[in-house]
């Protein structure tokens, strides 16, 4: 496959249109002092994709976190785990819709009732989607991956020249406590680098996947930076829903809010079918739950002040578990002190701290875990 294109493929797993709102959702609880969550969530990063690059050469196969688990912890375990995944990520598919409805909103109009309407067409379509197989969609994912990625070095390097540094104070206008938020919302940072222990199969020897992982931490990180630190410097802490959108505005002029939001659509499109097929292919099928779970967010952002900054909590706080669980698996499995062995430690004490900012959003895990735990239990009295 070779280190470009293996690149290319892992980034494109990685990053979604989170990248587009994410950092403003964190600037607006922690002002710039966010600029540290996301700096330690990168950190974090590094552990968790080199463990899951080992793992994946001890526990082959298409079945991920989920299959990691239950062969380090038992059959129970592992239906917990892909519990979590199954009825945990499809709130974020909701959020994926609205990040793309706040752009088109911002660029066309229409407030909330557009945003929600937008949000509810993309993930309609996702479920649609999901019910026929698209030839080349990986090869559209590379493109409009590297679409994003111009689009935004793009915007950084036409919005710095109206930064300024004056927006750093105050540093942490809502107290450092209000770390802990913001992590929550970024901790979208690191989810895909269990998805693309798949692609390394393609890549050859165990020296060209370490080249790819690296590079695509670079990349991602560099991607990340020139959206926030941008945001933060040229807009302030108090962003709207479309920073991209609003930085494009400044530096090249209202027609290129209009693209921003064409290119959020399509990215978002593309990111909740990925996401849905990845719910189908747990349980072999159309995944009823998930549409339901979906929609009922939807509903929910409708009627309410709920939106993409608390169901990205609420996706994060189901996620969390997971990937502490993949990565204590790695801790049972990866040859005891061994260097892959140490990294695992690393990525599953740091992860782990994740659990702290989650807070009350753990009670959607808690609450799924004792519902799993209930029926298994009753089936085997059975």
């Amino acid at each position: 496959m070779g280190v470009i294109r293996g690149t290319a493929l892992y980034v494109a797993a990685i990053v979604g249109p989170g990248i587009l709102t994410l950092p403003a959702l964190a600037a607006a609880k922690a002002g710039p002092a966010s600029l540290i969550a996301l700096a330690g969530l990168l950190a974090i990063s590094v552990p968790i994709a080199f463990t899951f690059t080992a793992l994946h050469r001890v526990v082959p196969g298409p079945g991920g976190i989920v299959a990691y688990a239950r062969q380090a912890f038992g059959e129970r375990y592992g239906l917990v785990v892909g519990y979590w995944f199954y009825l945990g990520v499809p709130i974020g598919v909701p959020a994926l819709g609205l990040i793309a409805g706040s752009y088109t909103a911002t660029a066309l109009g229409g407030g909330k009732a557009a945003e929600v309407t937008v949000g509810a067409l993309i993930t309609s379509a996702a479920l649609l989607l999901n019910r026929r197989r698209t030839p080349g969609a990986g090869q559209a994912q590379l493109l409009l991956t590297g679409l994003l990625a111009a689009l935004i070095l793009i915007t950084a390097t036409v919005s710095l020249p109206h930064a300024d540094t004056g927006h750093l104070s105050p540093f942490a206008p809502h107290g450092w406590l209000a770390l802990g938020p913001a992590v929550l919302v970024l901790v979208w940072v690191l989810t895909g680098w269990e998805a693309v222990t798949a692609f390394a199969h393609g890549l050859g020897d165990q020296r060209a996947v370490r080249r790819v992982t690296a590079w695509t931490l670079l990349v991602v990180a560099v991607l990340y930076a020139a959206v926030a630190v941008p945001q933060i410097l040229v807009l302030g802490p108090d962003a709207t829903g479309a920073p991209v959108a609003d930085l494009l505005r400044i530096g090249i002029g209202p027609a290129a809010a209009t693209v921003a939001a064409g290119l959020a659509v399509v990215i978002a499109l593309n990111n909740s079918a990925a996401y849905i097929a990845s719910l189908a292919a747990l349980r072999s099928g159309t995944p009823w739950a998930a549409a339901l779970i979906s929609a009922g967010g939807l509903l929910v952002a409708a009627v309410t002040d709920v939106g993409t900054a608390e169901f990205v909590a609420l996706c994060a706080a189901s996620q969390i578990p997971v990937y502490v669980s993949g990565l204590a698996a790695g801790v049972r499995l990866l040859p005891r002190w061994s260097a892959s062995w140490w990294c695992a430690l690393a990525a599953t004490a740091a992860t782990a701290t994740l659990l702290v900012p989650a807070g009350l959003y753990l009670l959607a895990p808690a609450v799924i875990a004792a519902a799993v735990a209930v029926l298994t239990r009753t089936c085997i009295n059975r």
